[in-house]
């Protein structure tokens, strides 16, 4: 009976020590900026090693007593320097991402979402795609491993020369930007990447974190011979997706978090590139508010409905585009930095705010449609 009481002592005190250190630890890394926080998990998972080699030379030396910390509570005490360790180790994990990926210039909101990152539910993880990469052929261009079946290898020229225009376009716009190693994963078919990752209705995507991109091939046969539309849809969704990759570097690189820049404007800057000097016609299509088009979330849910929302973006881009020049683009993005705001940088930039944008951006293109 005495040592269950003991027992139970000693972990109730355990445990609220190690809540009192993790609720310290969770104000300090959401309400104060990444260099504090990355100095305060540093120095926590420092001293939680110290104290933990400490403990077990008490243990080994057990004629040796402190004052401080009877002999009694010494395992307790070790559970509470591992505990201790392990989370300071996983917030400086995250903190480390956020400072070479993401940008130091977090919300609260945005800091939160991030440290709950690896208890979200991922559609495809890293041993996914070390399975889709395991049998396919890899051939090398440039910054870019292209991984493909044997029967694929045909389209490999096809793919240089998008990613040849796909660099050319994107320098023009974002200036140079230091590239990363990338992997392009071909899928056989639409079918076969909605199987893989469960995206519905793509043709591709680009995963930021590990800097994958992966594309449908919708009719080999006819994207060899240069036959539309599959021919034209293979290449515009390759721009589609590196432009994704370019632009989320240079946001990077301005030291901004790349969600602070709503989803429209990814969106629309991608299809602004892959749809690049092709000649249409406006249609009518059902619009929705930018400002309700911000997140994956938000995306998701109209692309999913009766809205174009791709179209939508294309045409916000493209009117700002027509209006300021391409510049804009990489202007929008820098005062965005500086402001740390969309809203804010974007109508420092161009003079306009998105509500006006909302009210602005189709009229040369409905002029068109009804000439």
């Amino acid at each position: 009976m005495k040592t269950f009481i003991w027992v139970l002592k000693n972990f109730i005190y355990f445990l609220l020590v190690f809540c009192v250190l993790f609720v310290i630890s969770v104000c300090i890394h959401l309400f104060f900026n990444i260099k504090i926080s990355t100095s305060y998990s540093i120095i926590m998972t420092l001293v939680s090693f110290l104290l933990f080699c400490f403990c077990l030379y008490l243990l080994l030396r057990p004629k040796k007593e402190l004052i401080f910390i009877k002999r009694s509570g010494i395992l307790p005490f070790i559970l509470l320097t591992i505990s201790t360790a392990f989370l300071s180790i996983y917030f400086l994990s995250i903190n480390l991402m956020i400072a070479t990926e993401l940008g130091e210039n977090l919300t609260i909101e945005e800091k939160y979402q991030l440290y709950l990152i690896p208890f979200q539910k991922k559609t495809v993880t890293l041993a996914d795609y070390r399975e889709m990469k395991e049998d396919k052929l890899t051939s090398t261009y440039g910054h870019v491993d292209i991984y493909h079946d044997p029967e694929e290898i045909e389209l490999i020229p096809i793919i240089e020369d998008s990613l040849d225009k796909a660099d050319k376009l994107t320098t023009t716009i974002f200036g140079e930007v230091k590239d990363n190693q990338i992997d392009l994963i071909l899928h056989s078919s639409p079918q076969e990447l909605y199987e893989k990752t469960s995206l519905i209705e793509t043709m591709g995507y680009f995963d930021d974190p590990n800097n994958i991109i992966g594309i449908a091939i919708t009719d080999k046969s006819n994207i060899l011979a240069d036959q539309m539309p599959q021919s034209f849809y293979f290449q515009s969704t390759l721009l589609h997706e590196y432009t994704h990759y370019r632009l989320q570097a240079f946001i990077k690189q301005q030291g901004l978090y790349v969600y602070r820049i709503p989803l429209w404007f990814h969106e629309g800057v991608a299809e602004y590139v892959g749809m690049y000097n092709v000649a249409h016609r406006y249609y009518p299509f059902q619009e929705v508010e930018f400002v309700n088009l911000d997140s994956h979330q938000d995306w998701e849910k109209y692309r999913l409905e009766e809205y174009d929302v791709y179209l939508q973006s294309y045409y916000g881009i493209k009117y700002l585009v027509d209006q300021y020049g391409e510049s804009m683009i990489k202007t929008i993005v820098i005062e965005t930095a500086k402001e740390n705001n969309f809203d804010k940088g974007f109508s420092k930039a161009t003079g306009i705010t998105i509500d006006e944008l909302q009210e602005l951006y189709l009229k040369e293109a409905k002029q068109s449609y009804t000439e």
